[in-house]
C-alpha cells in the first residue's frame, strides 16, 4: 500500500512539474494559448499548451533562439523561434519551415517559457486554471 501512495505521490508531481515552476512568475504577466499546426514540430506540437511571458513584464528577454509568438494577422497568433534581430524588425523561422519571416517589433506579443505537452492533461488543467 505505501508503494502505490508513494508511485501516486510521484507520479502526481512529475506530471505538474511545469506547472510548479511557473509559481516563481506573477500571473498577471503570463498568458496561456493552445498550439495549433506543425511549423515548431517537433518542439511545440499541434495541442500542446504554451505559457507565455508578455512583452511588457520585466521577466521578458527574448535572445536569439527563443521561441516567441507574436501576431501575424488580427486572428492568428504565430509561435515560432527567433533567428536575428535587425533594428526593430524581428526574424523568425519556424523549426519545421524552411523560409524566414520578418515581424516589426510592435506584433511581438511575448516569449515562450514553457511548453506542456498536450498528453499531459494535470498539468494542463493546473496551468490553464493558475493563469487566467
Amino acid at each position: 500500500m505505501t508503494v502505490l501512495l508513494v508511485s501516486v505521490f510521484l507520479l502526481l508531481v512529475i506530471s505538474t512539474y511545469p506547472a510548479l515552476e511557473l509559481a516563481n512568475y506573477d500571473n498577471k504577466y503570463l498568458y496561456v494559448s493552445t498550439a495549433y499546426g506543425y511549423s515548431m514540430y517537433p518542439t511545440i506540437k499541434n495541442g500542446d499548451l504554451l505559457v507565455v511571458v508578455l512583452k511588457t513584464s520585466p521577466y521578458y528577454h527574448p535572445e536569439v533562439g527563443d521561441v516567441l509568438i507574436y501576431r501575424y494577422s488580427d486572428q492568428i497568433i504565430v509561435a515560432h523561434r527567433l533567428a536575428g534581430i535587425r533594428g526593430s524588425t524581428y526574424i523568425f523561422k519556424g523549426d519545421n519551415n524552411r523560409y524566414y519571416e520578418e515581424v516589426p517589433e510592435e506584433k511581438i506579443i511575448g516569449e515562450v517559457i514553457e511548453v506542456i505537452p498536450h498528453e499531459n492533461i494535470l498539468a494542463c488543467w493546473v496551468v490553464e486554471n493558475l493563469i487566467k
